[in-house]
């Protein structure tokens, strides 16, 4: 299991550094549609810089999406109600709300997940929040340029900036979704797991 968590722990990393990337390529990019052509150099010799530049951004992308998307944690469907009433009994904890309990699957998850895929799911979702929230920005940016500097290529960059910040938010849905069910899954396994050995010893 050490092996799948130092894996997607450096998924995670390269999470940070493709988004921050695609955050400064889109930079250069209106750098370019405002005829700015000033924009430091990209060689072998500022590789490393730039890997450290990207990665810092990648940071800083994420902390920005921490402060807009919040999902709702507090929610849940009946049937995963059912199942955070199983994990009180098996916490032995009564007091906690719905968002508590379910923050302990997620860890109890985490660490019995031999697959690794609630980490691998938690990476997309991560990915695909950053990059929604790059292109939101760019989109942003790009409704000042059609205000200020209208053009049908402006108006074409901004319709398609627009429609992959929207694809991107629906797949960040979706992997939160899949981080979700996984979570309660793996919950369940190991409920059945105790079980079955209780029975056994029994």
């Amino acid at each position: 299991m050490n092996n799948f968590a130092l894996k997607f722990n450096i998924y995670d990393h390269i999470g940070y550094l493709v988004v921050g990337a695609v955050g400064i390529l889109l930079f250069y990019f209106n750098l370019t549609l405002l005829n700015i052509t000033w924009f430091p150099k990209f060689d072998l010799s500022t590789f490393i810089i730039w890997v450290i530049i990207a990665y810092f951004t990648g940071h800083l992308i994420q902390a920005i999406a921490n402060i807009f998307i919040k999902e709702r944690k507090e929610e849940f469907s009946e049937d995963e109600k059912r199942i955070l009433n199983i994990a009180r009994d098996f916490f032995e904890i009564k007091d906690l709300p719905d968002s508590e309990i379910w923050n302990l699957c997620y860890m109890l998850g985490v660490a019995k997940d031999v697959t690794g895929q609630i980490q691998a799911f938690n990476a997309y979702y991560s990915l695909y929040r950053g990059w929604f929230i790059v292109f939101v920005g760019e989109t942003i940016f790009l409704l000042g340029c059609i205000f200020f500097f209208f053009s049908w290529k402006n108006l074409v960059f901004l319709a398609l900036s627009g429609l992959i910040a929207f694809l991107f938010f629906l797949r960040l849905k979706r992997f939160y979704h899949y981080l979700k069910s996984k979570v309660f899954h793996t919950f369940i396994i190991i409920k059945r797991i105790e079980f079955t050995e209780d029975s056994n010893h029994a």
